[in-house]
């Protein structure tokens, strides 16, 4: 935890900034005012990190003009922005896989260097712990599902340029004069949102539809990748897992440009033919002479490993040495606890190395239990056994987003991971790369 109060103690908010060598997915930030078009939008650019941006709209001008066209005209390099008419008034920023500054300072130069402003910038390791991750992400779905909210367009800015015109010019008229000029009539809030569990609700048939979408697209891809198999691929790998692996060396031999992740990018060029690029892919993943990325690992030891433990007969009698065995297996496991501190572990050297990782990790998750009595295994169970292959979606939602069932450290990706490897039959293994690598093809599946 870090914070931060710029001149008053030393501690700039220019310097929350993730360096390159950080590995960030993507940037959201809802932030009311600005006129900064250098600190956090060029940082993005530099970096080519998707920036999803909302920022207030009124009659007051509270976004600078300048700061609206560069945010447009960026919109070609994986910047979007929205605008919430009224009532916005937060500052949060989320570098996803880094961390969450919330504070008092809005995108302007004087807000990052002289205002004396407080705020408070934690890892998403910290976060997650407390289970405050996944209200962070509650509060940019809501953003993103409310109605009120629209994209920025050049109209949008002109209008803004002749308010503040009229305002430069006016400043004695009477308020209600410049709200006239409005185009988006006024808004009076979010009262519909207040409802938490309402909004839950929303979230989860959402999240269902957009799951099943993704399904219906790796199971296409499972279909096909028999015939695209590589040579030093066994036969008996089940497509689902071929398919899996298929996209894991697609991103990290395709994709991914040393620390940068700029799936955007390719997603931008492919979109257009998504089904072209897929098949271009599927050809280069057939003609590979030997794995990339440890491939031919991933089918023949870890997968087979992590479907034995969590057979049905097995699953319910595992030991703490399975646990270990089991999260080292499975990829967004692994990522997960490399990136934990060692209090999070509760060892005591910070360069552990990876099998005494696992085992750390393994030792956290074994002794504990969610809301309802659960074991962490018993949660994993719930969700690949517990109803219809067709239902696991909805198990997946509520096992990562219950306080009632989740867990901290272990999320949405790792849990759908290991169903795709314990059960290739029903269902295909995603996490976030899956769901990049998907992206990069051209296909329009969310990144979790």
């Amino acid at each position: 935890m870090q914070f931060f109060a710029n001149g008053l103690t030393g501690t700039y908010l220019r310097n929350v900034l993730p360096g390159s060598d950080v590995q960030v997915e993507w940037v959201k930030a809802a932030i009311a005012y600005g006129d900064d078009e250098h600190s956090l939008l060029e940082d993005c650019l530099r970096n080519r990190r998707r920036l999803d941006i909302w920022m207030r709209y009124d009659h007051t001008v509270p976004v600078a003009p300048s700061l609206l066209r560069r945010l447009l005209r960026s919109a070609d390099r994986n910047v979007f922005c929205r605008l919430v008419p009224d009532v916005l008034h937060s500052k949060v920023i989320w570098w996803r896989g880094y961390g969450v500054y919330v504070g008092s300072a809005n995108l302007t130069d004087r807000a990052w260097v002289s205002n004396i402003e407080f705020g408070v910038f934690l890892t998403e390791s910290q976060l997650e712990a407390t289970g405050a991750l996944g209200e962070i992400e509650h509060f940019f779905e809501e953003l993103t599902a409310c109605d009120a909210t629209f994209d920025l367009s050049e109209a949008i800015i002109a209008e803004q340029e002749a308010i503040l015109k009229a305002r430069d010019a006016l400043v004695d008229e009477m308020e209600k004069q410049l709200i006239r000029k409005r185009s988006v009539p006024r808004w009076g809030g979010p009262t519909f949102l207040s409802d938490k569990k309402a909004a839950v609700d929303r979230q989860k048939e959402a999240f269902i539809k957009e799951w099943r979408e993704g399904a219906a697209i790796l199971q296409d891809i499972a279909l096909r990748a028999p015939k695209y198999k590589p040579a030093w691929l066994n036969s008996d790998v089940p497509p689902a897992w071929q398919a899996d692996q298929f996209l894991h060396a697609y991103y990290y031999n395709r994709v991914v440009e040393g620390t940068s992740h700029p799936y955007e990018d390719s997603h931008r060029r492919n979109f257009a033919n998504p089904a072209s690029a897929t098949e271009e892919a599927l050809v280069w993943w057939s003609q590979l002479p030997s794995p990339p990325s440890e491939e031919d690992v991933n089918c023949h030891e870890r997968a087979p490993l992590i479907k034995e433990l969590l057979a049905p007969s097995r699953i319910g009698s595992l030991d703490l040495g399975d646990f270990s065995a089991l999260f080292e297996s499975n990829h967004s496991s692994r990522d997960h606890y490399r990136r934990m501190t060692a209090e999070q572990l509760r060892v005591d050297a910070d360069s552990l190395p990876a099998r005494q990782r696992s085992e750390a990790f393994a030792k956290l998750m074994w002794g504990q239990r969610n809301r309802r009595g659960q074991s962490v295994a018993e949660l994993i169970a719930f969700v690949l056994d517990g109803g219809s292959a067709a239902d696991m979606p909805s198990r997946l939602f509520d096992a990562s987003r219950s306080a009632d069932l989740q867990f901290p450290h272990l999320g949405r990706n790792q849990l759908a991971e290991l169903a795709g490897w314990a059960r290739p039959e029903k269902y295909s293994p995603r996490n976030g790369r899956t769901s990049k690598a998907l992206r990069a093809l051209g296909h329009s599946v969310r990144v979790y």
